[in-house]
């Protein structure tokens, strides 16, 4: 580990840089060119959150990724490469969705088309998972354990920062007709975020002089994903993770035609329902850090049930304004909406981190990723498939989308049930035993106890 906590400042602040950089090429897909299909150009729901959702279902990469960066020497930079090919992957791309948007919207059936989109999204995904896979790896290698969790946090936090900045740029530097200039938007958007990957790239993964190579027996794929699922506990965890992260994931791309739909309002209007949504989500995360300075068992056992309950009650704002078409609902659901993220995503990093191990870091941070994307991925295929069904049986737009958010709410109170049987020190006893793993004092035993981890 770092022997300073300034160099794991800057480590921090680098990936978290990074993340940002990301964030400015996920947030024209999702918040931008979904919205310009779906509702100026009539593409149906379904066939785009079915496009759009293959970034996600390209997941599987990050667990390949991780287990070989966990393969390389833990002195060297073996992280760092699968940063840079990630980000260089997605950046390659993203000037073409613009062109392969509109031409779609032209041709909504054109079968070469739609796999030439499945091509560029798996690409995009394969690029972003990688790259975030490796980041979540590094923190792991090289922050302190204590610290994992609220360092995650801050990345998160500068994720959603690049949401804020992303939105805003795009309306502000494009005021008018924003349809006309969205290949020149995606072309400014790229060159911003490589020039922000390539500064913060620099000295990101300086060599360490001396730490003891993990044990080879647990440096197997196969074996880790045994003792995993050969955990209660660690099924307990990737279940509420995939729930979770599935109800949280339905209304991701019908929220702007939502927008656009039954509140009527102009495409620079809707794009800022997900700044909206970060700035509630910052919010959340800084009245939630607060319990990341108590024992470490508070931060997620207190956190993750508030956020999931702000969730539900956010949603059932949400159909609320969609059934009465009421603007000022709306804009009070996606403000809780983003409290509860905070609440949500401060809980969930303070957890992931607490079952964490350098030993695997990158293959658990890996199947991390594969699952809460493909949950993702799923989540947002059933909102827009909801959405036409409810649509076929209500016939009113205004009741399938209400159909969508009350689903989605009931959804996060189920979640509940995940985390009332979770226990952490039951897991490390678990994967300890079946990892052969040796504990350090208290790690098992107590609330507040480390986790195992090789001596360094």
């Amino acid at each position: 580990m770092p022997t300073s906590t300034s160099n794991e400042n800057i480590l921090i602040l680098k990936l978290g840089i990074i993340r940002f950089a990301t964030s400015l090429l996920v947030i024209l897909i999702t918040n931008v060119l979904n919205r310009v299909l779906i509702v100026e150009y009539q593409t149906p729901a379904s066939l785009i959150a079915f496009i759009f959702a293959f970034q996600h279902l390209a997941t599987p990469s990050g667990l390949i990724a991780g287990y070989f960066s966990d393969k390389l020497e833990p002195t060297g930079r073996r992280r760092t490469p699968f940063i840079l090919g990630g980000m260089f992957l997605s950046l390659a791309v993203t000037p073409f969705f613009p062109f392969w948007g509109l031409a779609l919207a032209a041709a909504p059936a054109d079968r070469q088309l739609f796999w030439l989109g499945v091509v560029l999204f798996s690409l995009f995904g394969v690029g972003t998972t990688v790259s975030a896979t490796a980041v979540n790896a590094l923190l792991v290698d090289r922050v302190s354990w204590r610290r994992r969790g609220l360092a995650m946090t801050l990345v998160w936090i500068l994720t959603l920062a690049g949401m804020i900045i992303g939105s805003s740029g795009f309306h502000f530097l494009f005021p008018g007709d924003q349809v006309r200039h969205l290949p020149r938007i995606f072309w400014l958007f790229t060159l911003g975020a490589a020039a922000l990957t390539i500064v913060s790239l620099r000295g990101i993964e300086m060599p360490l002089p001396s730490v003891r190579r993990q044990p080879e027996a647990v440096a197997g794929l196969e074996r880790s994903l045994w003792s995993f699922g050969q955990s209660s506990q660690a099924l307990l965890f990737f279940g509420f993770l995939a729930a979770s992260v599935f109800f949280l994931a339905m209304h991701i791309f019908i929220l702007t035609p939502f927008g656009g739909e039954i509140l009527q309002l102009p495409v620079g209007e809707t794009t800022k329902f997900g700044m909206v949504i970060s700035y509630g989500t910052l919010f959340g995360m800084g009245a939630a850090s607060w319990r990341l300075r108590q024992a470490v068992a508070v931060g997620d056992a207190v956190n993750l049930p508030i956020g999931l309950g702000l969730g539900a009650l956010a949603f059932g704002l949400l159909s609320l304004s969609a059934w009465q078409a009421h603007a000022t609902a709306a804009a009070a659901g996606l403000w809780l909406l983003g409290f509860a993220k905070g609440f949500y995503n401060a809980g969930l990093a303070h957890l992931t981190m607490r079952l964490a191990h350098p030993v695997f870091g990158g293959v658990f941070m890996g199947l991390w990723n594969l699952i809460s994307g493909l949950a993702l991925a799923l989540g947002e295929m059933a909102g827009g498939f909801f959405l036409d069904r409810f649509l076929q049986r209500l016939d009113t737009s205004a009741g399938a989308y209400v159909g969508v958010f009350l689903l989605q709410a009931v959804g996060l109170l189920g979640c509940l049930i995940f985390l009332r049987f979770l226990k952490v020190e039951r897991y490390w006893r678990q994967i300890a035993r079946s990892l052969a793993i040796p504990l350090l004092p208290g790690a098992a035993g107590g609330q507040g106890g480390a986790p195992p981890g090789p001596e360094r």
